[in-house]
Protein backbone atom coordinates (compact mmCIF):
# COMPACT_ATOMS: atom_id res chain seq x y z
CA UNK A 1 0.00 0.00 0.00
CA UNK A 2 1.70 3.07 -1.25
CA UNK A 3 1.59 6.73 1.09
CA UNK A 4 -1.62 7.92 -1.17
CA UNK A 5 -3.67 4.51 -0.31
CA UNK A 6 -2.54 4.92 3.31
CA UNK A 7 -3.90 8.40 3.46
CA UNK A 8 -7.35 7.43 1.81
CA UNK A 9 -7.38 4.47 4.36
CA UNK A 10 -6.50 6.66 7.15
CA UNK A 11 -9.92 9.30 6.34
CA UNK A 12 -11.93 6.10 5.80
CA UNK A 13 -11.54 4.65 8.98
CA UNK A 14 -11.85 8.31 10.49
CA UNK A 15 -15.31 8.74 8.69
CA UNK A 16 -16.25 5.04 9.96
CA UNK A 17 -16.57 6.66 13.21
CA UNK A 18 -17.81 9.88 12.87
CA UNK A 19 -21.51 10.21 13.90
CA UNK A 20 -22.86 10.40 10.92
CA UNK A 21 -21.78 7.38 9.71
CA UNK A 22 -24.66 5.11 10.74
CA UNK A 23 -23.47 1.27 9.55
CA UNK A 24 -22.57 -0.96 12.65
CA UNK A 25 -21.74 -3.41 10.78
CA UNK A 26 -18.81 -1.29 9.03
CA UNK A 27 -17.70 -0.39 12.56
CA UNK A 28 -17.58 -3.85 14.10
CA UNK A 29 -15.65 -4.58 10.57
CA UNK A 30 -13.07 -1.74 11.67
CA UNK A 31 -12.67 -2.45 15.26
CA UNK A 32 -12.19 -6.14 14.27
CA UNK A 33 -9.47 -5.36 11.89
CA UNK A 34 -11.48 -7.20 9.24
CA UNK A 35 -12.41 -4.23 6.87
CA UNK A 36 -10.73 -5.13 3.49
CA UNK A 37 -9.53 -1.83 1.28
CA UNK A 38 -7.99 -1.45 -1.86
CA UNK A 39 -7.27 2.04 -3.96
CA UNK A 40 -7.49 2.57 -7.71
CA UNK A 41 -7.69 5.26 -10.36
CA UNK A 42 -10.91 5.76 -11.40
CA UNK A 43 -14.78 4.61 -11.10
CA UNK A 44 -15.83 3.32 -14.17
CA UNK A 45 -12.43 2.55 -15.97
CA UNK A 46 -11.99 -0.61 -17.81
CA UNK A 47 -8.51 -0.76 -15.94
CA UNK A 48 -9.04 0.14 -12.60
CA UNK A 49 -12.74 -2.49 -12.69
CA UNK A 50 -10.32 -5.17 -13.94
CA UNK A 51 -7.68 -4.36 -10.75
CA UNK A 52 -11.10 -4.46 -8.61
CA UNK A 53 -12.44 -7.60 -10.35
CA UNK A 54 -9.16 -9.49 -9.77
CA UNK A 55 -9.36 -8.04 -5.26
CA UNK A 56 -12.52 -8.69 -5.16
CA UNK A 57 -12.22 -12.49 -6.19
CA UNK A 58 -9.36 -12.96 -3.93
CA UNK A 59 -10.74 -11.50 -1.26
CA UNK A 60 -13.71 -14.18 -2.14
CA UNK A 61 -11.65 -16.90 -2.06
CA UNK A 62 -10.17 -15.72 1.67
CA UNK A 63 -13.01 -14.87 3.06
CA UNK A 64 -15.68 -17.03 2.38
CA UNK A 65 -14.71 -20.18 4.94
CA UNK A 66 -14.46 -17.45 7.55
CA UNK A 67 -17.73 -15.80 7.38
CA UNK A 68 -19.93 -16.46 10.21
CA UNK A 69 -22.69 -15.47 12.72
CA UNK A 70 -20.06 -13.31 14.37
CA UNK A 71 -18.72 -12.49 11.59
CA UNK A 72 -18.29 -8.37 10.62
CA UNK A 73 -16.41 -8.43 7.42
CA UNK A 74 -16.37 -5.82 4.58
CA UNK A 75 -14.51 -5.00 0.81
CA UNK A 76 -14.51 -1.35 0.22
CA UNK A 77 -13.07 -0.14 -2.90
CA UNK A 78 -11.89 3.72 -3.09
CA UNK A 79 -10.84 6.02 -6.27
CA UNK A 80 -8.69 9.16 -7.01
CA UNK A 81 -11.49 9.71 -8.92
CA UNK A 82 -13.84 11.15 -9.46
CA UNK A 83 -13.83 13.22 -6.44
CA UNK A 84 -16.82 14.91 -6.89
CA UNK A 85 -19.56 14.49 -8.62
CA UNK A 86 -23.51 14.70 -7.82
CA UNK A 87 -25.44 11.93 -7.55
CA UNK A 88 -26.57 10.74 -10.96
CA UNK A 89 -23.10 10.62 -12.69
CA UNK A 90 -21.75 8.86 -9.39
CA UNK A 91 -24.95 6.27 -9.99
CA UNK A 92 -24.19 6.24 -13.55
CA UNK A 93 -20.51 5.58 -13.41
CA UNK A 94 -21.22 3.35 -10.48
CA UNK A 95 -23.43 0.71 -12.82
CA UNK A 96 -21.41 1.06 -15.43
CA UNK A 97 -18.22 -0.13 -13.10
CA UNK A 98 -20.32 -2.89 -12.28
CA UNK A 99 -21.00 -3.83 -15.24
CA UNK A 100 -17.31 -3.68 -16.32
CA UNK A 101 -16.59 -6.39 -13.10
CA UNK A 102 -19.60 -8.51 -13.95
CA UNK A 103 -18.42 -8.65 -17.80
CA UNK A 104 -15.24 -9.85 -16.66
CA UNK A 105 -16.85 -12.45 -13.77
CA UNK A 106 -19.20 -13.78 -15.56
CA UNK A 107 -17.47 -15.56 -18.22
CA UNK A 108 -15.82 -17.51 -15.30
CA UNK A 109 -18.00 -17.65 -12.32
CA UNK A 110 -21.53 -18.28 -11.44
CA UNK A 111 -24.24 -17.78 -9.47
CA UNK A 112 -24.38 -17.62 -5.59
CA UNK A 113 -26.41 -20.33 -3.62
CA UNK A 114 -30.24 -18.40 -3.74
CA UNK A 115 -29.08 -15.16 -5.42
CA UNK A 116 -29.51 -13.85 -8.33
CA UNK A 117 -27.95 -11.33 -11.06
CA UNK A 118 -31.20 -9.74 -12.37
CA UNK A 119 -31.14 -6.36 -10.96
CA UNK A 120 -34.89 -6.75 -11.63
CA UNK A 121 -35.00 -9.23 -8.55
CA UNK A 122 -35.60 -8.98 -4.88
CA UNK A 123 -32.62 -11.62 -4.90
CA UNK A 124 -30.35 -9.67 -6.72
CA UNK A 125 -26.51 -9.70 -5.74
CA UNK A 126 -23.76 -8.30 -7.24
CA UNK A 127 -22.14 -11.33 -8.08
CA UNK A 128 -18.26 -12.03 -7.85
CA UNK A 129 -16.15 -15.19 -7.73
CA UNK A 130 -19.64 -17.44 -7.34
CA UNK A 131 -20.24 -14.64 -4.39
CA UNK A 132 -23.02 -12.41 -4.20
CA UNK A 133 -22.50 -8.58 -2.54
CA UNK A 134 -25.05 -5.98 -1.24
CA UNK A 135 -23.27 -2.54 -2.93
CA UNK A 136 -23.14 0.51 -0.60
CA UNK A 137 -21.99 3.36 -3.40
CA UNK A 138 -20.14 6.53 -1.19
CA UNK A 139 -19.16 10.05 -2.72
CA UNK A 140 -19.10 13.50 -1.68
CA UNK A 141 -22.17 14.96 -3.60
CA UNK A 142 -24.59 12.22 -1.61
CA UNK A 143 -27.53 13.70 -0.30
CA UNK A 144 -27.04 11.11 2.71
CA UNK A 145 -24.60 11.93 5.74
CA UNK A 146 -23.61 8.56 5.75
CA UNK A 147 -22.65 8.05 2.44
CA UNK A 148 -21.12 11.31 1.87
CA UNK A 149 -17.15 10.23 1.90
CA UNK A 150 -14.50 12.40 0.77
CA UNK A 151 -13.97 10.62 -2.58
CA UNK A 152 -15.73 8.12 -4.67
CA UNK A 153 -15.93 4.95 -2.88
CA UNK A 154 -17.77 1.23 -2.64
CA UNK A 155 -18.62 -1.15 -0.13
CA UNK A 156 -18.99 -4.70 -1.19
CA UNK A 157 -20.97 -6.35 2.11
CA UNK A 158 -21.61 -10.29 1.73
CA UNK A 159 -25.35 -11.46 1.36
CA UNK A 160 -24.37 -14.69 2.85
CA UNK A 161 -23.37 -13.02 5.86
CA UNK A 162 -26.02 -11.15 6.54
CA UNK A 163 -28.29 -14.16 5.75
CA UNK A 164 -25.85 -16.13 8.38
CA UNK A 165 -26.79 -13.37 11.35
CA UNK A 166 -30.40 -14.58 11.10
CA UNK A 167 -32.87 -12.71 12.98
CA UNK A 168 -30.17 -10.37 14.49
CA UNK A 169 -29.71 -8.90 11.04
CA UNK A 170 -32.76 -7.25 11.48
CA UNK A 171 -32.26 -6.23 15.00
CA UNK A 172 -28.93 -4.45 13.19
CA UNK A 173 -30.82 -3.06 11.20
CA UNK A 174 -33.33 -1.46 13.17
CA UNK A 175 -30.51 -0.06 15.39
CA UNK A 176 -28.59 1.10 12.02
CA UNK A 177 -31.89 3.27 11.20
CA UNK A 178 -32.42 4.72 14.63
CA UNK A 179 -28.94 6.49 14.50
CA UNK A 180 -29.23 7.47 10.98
CA UNK A 181 -32.77 9.26 11.84
CA UNK A 182 -31.08 10.27 14.63
CA UNK A 183 -27.99 11.95 13.29
CA UNK A 184 -29.19 13.01 9.84
CA UNK A 185 -32.96 13.45 10.72
CA UNK A 186 -34.40 11.04 8.61
CA UNK A 187 -34.21 6.92 7.52
CA UNK A 188 -32.50 6.87 3.94
CA UNK A 189 -36.14 6.92 2.08
CA UNK A 190 -35.26 4.57 -0.55
CA UNK A 191 -34.59 1.51 2.11
CA UNK A 192 -38.28 2.74 3.72
CA UNK A 193 -40.13 3.01 0.18
CA UNK A 194 -38.57 -0.45 -1.41
CA UNK A 195 -37.28 -2.35 1.38
CA UNK A 196 -36.39 -5.57 0.09
CA UNK A 197 -38.19 -5.64 -3.53
CA UNK A 198 -35.22 -4.56 -5.28
CA UNK A 199 -32.04 -4.05 -3.78
CA UNK A 200 -30.34 -2.69 -6.85
CA UNK A 201 -32.46 0.42 -6.13
CA UNK A 202 -30.71 0.86 -2.74
CA UNK A 203 -26.74 0.33 -3.89
CA UNK A 204 -25.92 4.70 -5.45
CA UNK A 205 -27.80 5.32 -2.13
CA UNK A 206 -29.65 7.84 -4.43
CA UNK A 207 -33.62 7.87 -3.85
CA UNK A 208 -34.84 6.63 -7.34
CA UNK A 209 -37.64 7.43 -9.55
CA UNK A 210 -40.88 4.84 -9.36
CA UNK A 211 -40.04 4.11 -13.30
CA UNK A 212 -35.99 3.54 -12.53
CA UNK A 213 -34.79 1.01 -14.55
CA UNK A 214 -31.42 -0.28 -13.34
CA UNK A 215 -28.55 0.42 -15.96
CA UNK A 216 -27.34 -3.61 -15.93
CA UNK A 217 -27.50 -5.94 -17.27
CA UNK A 218 -26.43 -10.07 -16.17
CA UNK A 219 -24.71 -12.47 -18.29
CA UNK A 220 -26.26 -15.13 -16.00
CA UNK A 221 -28.83 -17.29 -16.36
CA UNK A 222 -32.09 -16.99 -13.94
CA UNK A 223 -31.46 -18.18 -10.53
CA UNK A 224 -33.36 -21.64 -10.04
CA UNK A 225 -33.27 -20.76 -6.09
CA UNK A 226 -34.17 -17.61 -3.81
CA UNK A 227 -33.08 -16.87 -0.26
CA UNK A 228 -35.61 -14.01 -0.36
CA UNK A 229 -38.52 -16.27 0.24
CA UNK A 230 -40.33 -14.55 3.67
CA UNK A 231 -38.39 -11.62 3.80
CA UNK A 232 -40.87 -9.39 2.81
CA UNK A 233 -42.89 -10.24 6.65
CA UNK A 234 -39.99 -8.37 8.08
CA UNK A 235 -41.46 -5.12 6.19
CA UNK A 236 -41.23 -2.03 8.47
Amino acid sequence: MNEHSTAIRTELERFIQTREFSCLGARAALKRRSLTHRHYRRLGDEASAEENHRDLVEYVDTVRPLLSDQSFRTFVATFDEPATVDEHAYEELLWRHLQLMHDLDSRTFGLDRGASSDPERANFGFHTGGHAFFVVGMHPGSSRASRRFMTSAIAFNSLAQFMLLGENFYSMQGAIRRREAKNNGSVNPSFTEYEYEQPARHFSGRFTEEDWKCPYTSRHEPATEDFTEGLLQHKR
